[in-house]
């Protein structure tokens, strides 16, 4: 970059992709607010993401011209590293859902990303470009948003509890959205600035600048509008309404919860057998929910594959036995994902203790379950395989470390060819694995299906035939 006076028409162009930045922006922070990580797992997000990945880069590159051109040295230079540490978090995020052992250099690259940020904001208000005044009071509010977020940001990492860490990831998302005003002083800058040049003779505009801004319209447009859809498909703004059927289920089976040494608590419901007889051994059946359904209420996990199907009518009467379903929180999981406590724990003391309340047969426990659910079945089978006869991953991952526990369990492991959202190859790993390490397991790949699934796995022949059979 050479240092010269900067054009109208580059003005022009700035000021089109950092308001472009600003529109896009404020679109994903109102629905992270309102739907926390959700959306990433949904279809349109990959698209959105590189449209908002696309226009940081052009807004980016444009700032940092401006820098330059005006002598903010110091400024272009942590601008520049914090904007390709933004940039490469950014690209993560594709990869995440897919290599869930990112997330721990994820987390790291995010709080560096903060700390670069609050030395960019630094820079502009005690450089030279702090005697602009907008540039200054940006600077100022980058600091000022930027150190509470990077002290949220490590202190969830270190914490294990999980009501806190859903308490910081909120105030996180909230103090992050007011950060959108810092774009909007860079804004304000340029748009006085271009003022000092109406007198400008007029040059012909750039042919592929034009480009980039109508493309910018069209994809903001197009794949925004895709982003919102879905997010508002999903229950944004809008409270879970449980069917007739669940509530009838929640009257049927009550409300029960247990509660640790610590204080820790586990939300569940448990379905007795059809009419359930003390004398007699029944089987139990763990039943762990995807991450859609996430909550404290107790109440949607009864509506979350593979619930219903397990307390269908036909196969409560076919295979007897006792069904449990734990509520997992939001900003936990069953087990299995790095950097989310998980409470698997809690559910295997729930399960001692209904040992001793019921007559539950120990040799033919079962974990089956979808999704987070089904990475929680392979942990649960992994770490525990002591207690558990048998278990049904699916759409999962586990730990291919712990195999060789796996050689004498009976598993039967589903996923689809082309899942987005968890690789494919998670459940083929283990698989080979397993078999490596001398086991033989079952293992069925729809070829043609991505991660939901289960409508395929419910109808397989014999399924819940060779659940029942096993025994420890």
């Amino acid at each position: 970059m050479q240092n010269r006076p900067l054009s109208r028409d580059f003005y022009s162009f700035a000021i089109f992709f950092i308001a472009s930045y600003l529109v896009a922006s404020l679109i994903q922070a109102v629905i992270s607010l309102l739907l926390g990580s959700r959306f990433i797992t949904f279809q349109s997000f990959h698209s959105w993401l590189a449209v908002l990945q696309s226009v940081f880069a052009i807004s980016s590159f444009a700032l940092l011209k401006y820098y330059w051109s005006k002598g903010y040295k110091v400024v272009f230079a942590t601008a520049l590293v914090s904007a390709l540490v933004l940039f490469v978090q950014m690209t993560m995020i594709y990869f995440l859902l897919m290599h869930r052992d990112l997330k721990s250099f994820y987390m790291n690259l995010t709080v560096a990303g903060l700390v670069l940020n609050v030395l960019y904001g630094t820079s502009l208000v005690f450089s030279n470009a702090g005697q602009k005044p907008w540039l200054k009071r940006g600077g100022w509010l980058a600091i000022l948003t930027g150190i509470p977020l990077c002290v949220i940001a490590l202190w969830s990492i270190k914490s294990q509890d999980i009501e806190l860490r859903l308490l910081l990831d909120k105030t996180y998302r909230v103090i992050a959205f007011f950060g959108i005003l810092v774009p909007v002083t860079f804004l304000l800058d340029l748009l006085m600035e271009s003022k000092s040049l109406n007198n400008e003779r007029e040059r012909k505009p750039v042919i592929l600048r034009e480009a980039l801004k109508v493309a910018a319209i069209i994809s903001i447009l197009f794949f925004g509008m895709s982003f919102v859809g879905e997010s508002y498909r999903s229950g944004t703004g809008r409270a879970y309404v449980p069917s007739m059927q669940v509530l009838k289920q929640t009257t049927e089976f009550g409300p029960r919860h247990y509660v640790d040494h610590k204080g820790d608590t586990l939300r569940y419901r448990l379905v007795p057998p059809v009419a359930y007889d003390s004398t007699k051994k029944y089987p139990l059946v763990v039943c762990l929910h995807h991450g859609g359904a996430h909550g404290k209420d107790n109440v949607r996990q009864l509506s979350a594959d593979p619930a219903p199907f397990l307390l269908s009518d036909s196969i409560r009467w076919k295979y007897p036995a006792f069904i449990l379903i734990p509520h997992c929180p939001e900003g936990a999981g069953f087990g299995g994902i790095s950097e989310f406590p998980d409470i698997d724990t809690l559910v295997f003391e729930t399960i001692t203790t209904l040992e001793k309340e019921y007559s539950i047969d120990t040799t033919r426990r079962y974990v089956m379950g979808i999704s987070g659910g089904g990475y929680g079945s392979w942990h649960f089978i992994s770490t525990r395989p002591d207690m558990f006869a048998a278990a049904i991953p699916i759409c999962g991952a586990g730990n291919p470390e712990l195999a060789n526990r796996l050689t004498k369990k009976p598993i039967w492991a589903f996923h689809g060819a082309k899942d987005p959202l968890v690789s494919v190859d998670a459940t083929r790993d283990m698989i080979h694995a397993i078999e490596k390490a001398g086991g033989k397991p079952k293992y069925t790949e729809f070829g043609n299906s991505g991660h939901d699934i289960w409508r395929y796995v419910q109808a397989e022949p014999g399924l819940m035939t060779w659940l029942f059979a096993q025994k420890q």
